[in-house]
Parts: C-alpha cells; sequence; structure tokens
C-alpha cells in the first residue's frame, strides 16, 4: 500500500473539517471527525493498482499540547503572583475563553489544575477530554 500523510491544525481535529486530495486522475476527500488523533489512517482501495493510505499527522499549536483526549497549556507566573492568585484567561479552540481564578488555590512549580470536559473532543459521542493548566514559576 501507497502511504500519504497529511496535517490538520488542533482546530481543524477539534471541529473536524474536510481535506482533499488529488490522486492520479481523481479527487478524494477526508471527512476528518472532530477528535481523530495523530496517526488515524483512511484506506482506499479503489485509486488503481494498490491501496492508499492516508495517514493524519497534527500541526504544532502554538499554545497548546495534546497528550489523549486532554488539552495541555503552560502558565508562566511569577512567585508573587502564585502566591497572591491572578486571573486567567485561556482562549480555547473554539474560540471560546475559559475565564479561572488561582486565588486560594495551592500554585507552585510544575503543580497543575484541570478543568473538566474543556479539552478535544472524544471521538464517537459528546464528551471532551480535560483543560490541563501546567504552572511554571519565574522570578
Amino acid at each position: 500500500p501507497i502511504e500519504q500523510k497529511y496535517q490538520c491544525s488542533l482546530e481543524e481535529l477539534f471541529r473536524g473539517c474536510q481535506k482533499r486530495f488529488k490522486v492520479q486522475d481523481r479527487i478524494v476527500s477526508i471527512d476528518v471527525k472532530p477528535g481523530w488523533k495523530e496517526g488515524t489512517k483512511v484506506t482506499y482501495t479503489d485509486l488503481g493498482p494498490s491501496k492508499v493510505s492516508f495517514v493524519l499527522q497534527q500541526k504544532k499549536h502554538p499554545w497548546f499540547t495534546r497528550q489523549g483526549d486532554d488539552l495541555h497549556w503552560v502558565c508562566s507566573l511569577t512567585r508573587s503572583q502564585a502566591a497572591k492568585g491572578v486571573t486567567l484567561t485561556v482562549p480555547m479552540l473554539d474560540g471560546s475563553n475559559v475565564k479561572l481564578s488561582t486565588k486560594g488555590e495551592s500554585v507552585y512549580h510544575g503543580g497543575c489544575m484541570a478543568i473538566a470536559s474543556h479539552g478535544m473532543p472524544i471521538k464517537g459521542g459528546p464528551e471532551r477530554g480535560n483543560l490541563v493548566i501546567e504552572f511554571r514559576l519565574t522570578g
């Protein structure tokens, strides 16, 4: 089989999208479903003498990394901000913002805070992974 790699952004994998490719004289389209992961394969057996598999690769995102169905974001704070508490606004993949406060929370270098159901869609259902915020303290 012939393998062809194609790339999707986290936003495309969050919402779902359609990708089109020219194979010999034909145009094929792949309906990328919300929540698909890197390595997902779509194989066509009717495109000529051999099978053609399209393999999904995820583009790097400027502030999120994906771990399974969870989105991870690294938040840098000064020690003073961590001690006093701050209000954070995290721009999400669907264009919305998640606002949260660290006041009254124990914030330390390497510590994490998880927000349920604000991660990637879980394939096949309405559920979503988590948004995980990892704190890095400076100064």
